[in-house]
């Protein structure tokens, strides 16, 4: 078994996955590097996955985390103009609601960058039919992301993708709408898993005691309770930003 027990730590796995420990000020340093990394080499190798040549498709999402990421992402001078923001599920709300993962995009990332700003296609979870809204998302897409940044839920949600919801069985769509979702409000759009897998690249940020278990058993790679131990699992490439120390049992 192999600890974690002195910070910062990077650590890259013959899978593919690479976890990256550091206290949460300095993951944002981190993050702004990196991203200035991925930027910079798929524009400069001209392989993005959009059918657009020379940019780059990033997929964000909402919560808590969120605060940190876009923070971080704010501070990464990149040719901004060659990036396209995606989001990777949106509660159905207007987007100046409190509640918009859109909204808050758009407060701590667009705005502050002014005309610099990327591109952004939001999802138009408001829309009164969600089915017709999915499709047309879905329509928007490329038909991968160079990037997705992913927050987790306390129960190890991704998106608005939650334990044991039929959603997570999807395989055709690349957009779905939900209309139970756990938490409030119930309707949303969101990502499907197998869109999400398809990601070139998967970030996971995940700070605070309360994910250290769920990122614990993630790392694993022996069970599938979760989303995020799908995500983790099945993701080409997934790396994953915490503050907790963590052990990889076998590595």
């Amino acid at each position: 078994m192999r600890e974690f027990g002195r910070l910062p730590v990077v650590a890259k796995y013959p899978d593919g996955m690479e976890l990256i420990v550091a206290p949460v000020a300095e993951l944002k340093s981190r993050i702004t590097h990196e991203f200035e990394e991925i930027v910079g080499a798929t524009l400069d190798r001209g392989t993005g996955a959009a059918s657009e040549a020379n940019t780059f498709s990033c997929g964000v999402t909402g919560g808590s985390t969120a605060l940190i990421f876009l923070g971080a992402l704010r501070e990464a001078a990149v040719s901004w103009s060659r990036v396209t923001l995606f989001w990777g599920d949106e509660r159905a709300v207007p987007p100046d609601s409190p509640e918009s993962n859109y909204g808050l995009t758009e407060q701590m990332l667009l705005t502050p960058l002014g005309s610099k700003a990327p591109t952004a296609i939001r999802m138009p979870a408001e829309m009164p039919d969600l089915q017709q809204a999915a499709r047309d998302y879905a329509a928007r897409l490329p038909p991968a992301l160079d990037l997705l940044i992913l927050g987790v839920g306390d129960d190890g949600h991704v998106c608005s993708l939650f334990p044991g919801h039929p959603a997570l069985q999807e395989e055709s769509a690349s957009v779905i709408p939900i209309y139970d979702s756990p938490k409030p409000p119930p309707q949303r759009l969101t990502l499907t898993m197998g869109y999400v897998l398809r990601s070139r690249q998967v970030w996971i940020v995940a700070v605070g005691e309360r994910k250290r278990v769920l990122l614990q058993r993630a790392i694993q790679k022996q069970q599938a309770a979760t989303p995020l131990d799908l995500v983790v699992a099945q993701a080409p490439r997934a790396t994953i930003f915490t503050d907790q120390t963590l052990s990889r049992s076998g590595a």
